[in-house]
Formats: C-alpha cells, structure tokens, sequence
C-alpha cells in the first residue's frame, strides 16, 4: 500500500516547495547547523520531512589526476 496525499495537502505541500521565503529560511537554517523540518497535516496524518546538514565535500585530493573530458571529433 502506497500512502498519498489528498488533493488539497498536495497542493499545500507543492505551494511551500515553490515558495522562494520558506526555501531561504531551510537554507539558512541548514548553515548555521540546524535541521530543518516541515510539516503538513492531512485528514488521516501528519506528514514530516526533516533536513538534516551534512558537511560540504572536500576538495578533490592532489595526487589524483583530474582528466579532461573526452571530445568526439566526429
């Protein structure tokens, strides 16, 4: 059985994705070290997405060579 949202929660959560303030305040969140949680309650539950910070990749090492990207000359 796969949950879904109803139409109106569907809309709900589509609207805060699109919504550029609620966006921001996620990212700042996340980079002062924070998680980031939403929440939308339906009529059946409560839906949670958590963002959680991860550090940032580092660099690529030295001693690995970097290769340039293959070009077709066809």
């Amino acid at each position: 059985m796969t949950p879904r949202l109803d139409r109106d929660a569907f809309h709900r959560a589509w609207a805060w994705l699109g919504d550029r303030r609620s966006a921001e305040v996620a990212v700042q969140a996340l980079r002062r070290g924070q998680l980031y949680a939403y929440e939308l309650d339906t009529h059946t539950a409560r839906w949670r997405w958590t963002a959680y910070p991860v550090s940032v990749l580092p660099p690529p090492l030295d001693h690995l060579p970097i290769e340039p990207p293959v070009r077709s000359h066809a």
